[in-house]
């Protein structure tokens, strides 16, 4: 038997072992998507649609601009027009709004003195991120409303009223739809810890199952075994890539600026990473359950606290850095993004490849390293 069989025998006996447990093939092929579409669909940064409650005790033409300057934008949308501070207390203590709004009785006259009117803004500070974002919706408001005063004033003086004008742009998410980033992240995740978790069970099913023992007593060599319990795990993450990148396109239509054949080879060489790693774990550990337990804790929530998925990385701490670059999601994670919403490709990108490729071939040099008592 050549090695070419004794591989080929790996690769078909993995493969009919997949076939064979149903759930096990929908989890491999069906559940990265819907994890995908749910996260996709429900997971968002945007701050839209905050529940406003306004407290008007001045009522006049000026104080009901301001209101309706406010709830006009799509950020804040007007829950309840009070007639009491009470009822604002309450709301916030039980999360009913996000954002009470008081309006001073003197807030016209104010006003007309050319003086500054305050506004009392209260805000649902349990969510310190969209609290920060509310707070500056609000300045970005008053901005303006206070621009257009200034005109008016101006106009009716017959004097010119300067003020500095500020026109900022954002490049490469114009919009700043947190899906451009967020959907791209789980690309990175899914083809993270998936691959992963489906071949960390390929050898320590067969240590269970007492059929380890026809491997150690045949003459296949440890990278053929290796490469064999692999090969079937790598395939279907190929699978799995594309068939997110098409939702990304067509249900999440996030923009895509960059070279497909690029990514795609990216994506190859980040899946041999990944699966390289799960079989790794399958390697070391005697039970599917220990397996798969260290394999999601190794995976899936590093992937989404230290790869950058929220935080970018030059943001986090010394130590939290530390825990990135040893991360292959880390490196996968700003190739991909680049390429999504930047266009950019291998003359960026090259260096990432080089250590998702020095990942692949530890990982892989370890598994080897480990079966050499028992194989070959």
């Amino acid at each position: 038997m050549t090695f070419n069989r004794r591989l080929q025998s790996v690769f078909l006996k993995e493969i009919k072992e997949i076939y064979r447990d149903k759930i096990y093939l929908a989890m491999a092929l069906v559940v990265p998507l819907i994890l995908m579409i749910l996260f996709g669909l429900g997971l968002t940064l945007d701050v839209k649609n905050i529940p406003t409650a306004v407290l008007d005790q001045n009522r006049s033409p000026q104080s009901r601009e301001y209101v309706a300057r406010v709830t006009r934008s799509r950020y804040f949308t007007l829950e309840n027009y009070l007639t009491d501070v009470s009822p604002i207390d309450q709301k916030l203590t039980e999360g009913k709004i996000r954002l009470g709004l008081i309006i001073p009785p003197n807030f016209d006259r104010t006003l007309a003195l050319g003086q500054a009117s305050e506004v009392q803004a209260l805000i649902d500070g349990a969510f310190p991120d969209r609290a920060a974002t509310i707070r500056s919706y609000l300045e970005a408001i008053n901005l303006d409303f206070n621009q257009e005063l200034a005109s008016r004033w101006g106009m009716a003086t017959g004097q010119t009223v300067p003020y500095i004008e500020v026109e900022t742009r954002a490049w490469f998410n114009s919009d700043l739809e947190s899906k451009n980033f967020i959907v791209p992240g789980l690309l990175v995740t899914n083809l993270f810890f998936f691959p992963a978790l489906l071949a960390s069970i390929a050898v320590v099913r067969e240590k269970e199952s007492g059929s380890i023992f026809n491997i150690y007593c045949s003459p296949i060599r440890r990278w053929e075994y290796v490469t064999g319990k692999l090969l079937p795990y790598w395939g279907i993450g190929l699978i799995n890539y594309v068939m997110i990148y098409l939702l990304s396109d067509f249900l999440f239509d996030v923009p895509f600026r960059g070279s497909f054949l690029f990514l795609t080879l990216a994506a190859t060489i980040y899946l041999g990473t990944s699966t390289s790693l799960g079989l790794l774990m399958s390697i070391l550990f005697k039970t599917q359950v220990a397996a798969m337990l260290i394999t999601t804790v190794a995976t899936m929530i590093p992937a989404f606290i230290y790869s950058g998925f929220f935080i970018a990385v030059n943001s986090m701490g010394p130590e939290a850095q530390f825990m990135a670059y040893i991360l292959p999601a880390t490196y996968f994670m700003e190739l991909v993004r680049g390429v999504y919403l930047k266009g950019l490709g291998l003359q960026v990108y090259w260096p990432n490849l080089l250590v998702l490729l020095l990942f692949a071939a530890g990982f892989l040099s370890l598994c080897l390293y480990k079966l050499q008592k028992r194989v070959g």
